[in-house]
């Protein structure tokens, strides 16, 4: 099963997508894990996002393309969370599916309001301490969500493979609603 997740940050992308990699033994496959790794290994992809991360901006995306045709080229299926950002990314996203023949199951919208994912982003910063929690990048990541991914959703709505999901709810019902969403695309 190959399955993308969007959602604005703090739409329970990542909660969901775990959730779903072990409800259906894939891989979850979170472009924003694999940049907060680099950062920790201090490696030279590292140094190279580490400032966009704290200011809450987008890896451009030549890099962001390249980690995630490296990663999706070893796995047969995948739940994807934080990638695509952007109508280029989601271009080359399916150009690579195309090439690979792996094609998207389904694509996931969590969809919160704005007021919900800054409440969550604040409480993820006070437990986690994440530096791209902080009030101005929460409010980066959101304007650009808006400006550049919410395109991302409108292209995936156009190609009528999007389930939309209620965020707001528990985090169980959320997730049944996207087992019941998957049942129905399975048949």
């Amino acid at each position: 099963m190959r399955i993308l997740i969007l959602g604005p940050q703090g739409s329970g992308k990542g909660t969901q997508a775990k959730r779903i990699a072990a409800a259906y033994d894939v891989p979850h496959v979170a472009t924003g894990d694999m940049f907060r790794a680099a950062v920790a290994d201090g490696s030279e992809l590292g140094r190279r996002v580490a400032p966009i991360l704290e200011e809450g901006g987008l890896v451009p995306d030549d890099l962001t393309i390249d980690l995630i045709r490296e990663r999706l080229a070893e796995e047969d299926g995948f739940v994807l969370d934080g990638f695509p950002r952007t109508v280029a990314q989601a271009e080359a996203l399916d150009s690579m599916l195309d090439e690979i023949g792996k094609p998207l199951d389904a694509v996931i919208l969590l969809q919160v309001t704005d007021e919900v994912a800054t409440e969550r982003l604040r409480e993820r910063a006070a437990q986690e301490g994440r530096a791209d929690d902080s009030p101005e990048g929460i409010a980066n990541r959101l304007r650009l969500y808006h400006e550049l991914t919410e395109l991302v959703v409108d292209r995936y709505q156009l190609a009528g493979i999007e389930v939309i999901v209620d965020g707001e709810q528990t985090v169980d019902e959320v997730f049944a609603a996207i087992q019941d969403a998957l049942q129905v695309g399975a048949r």
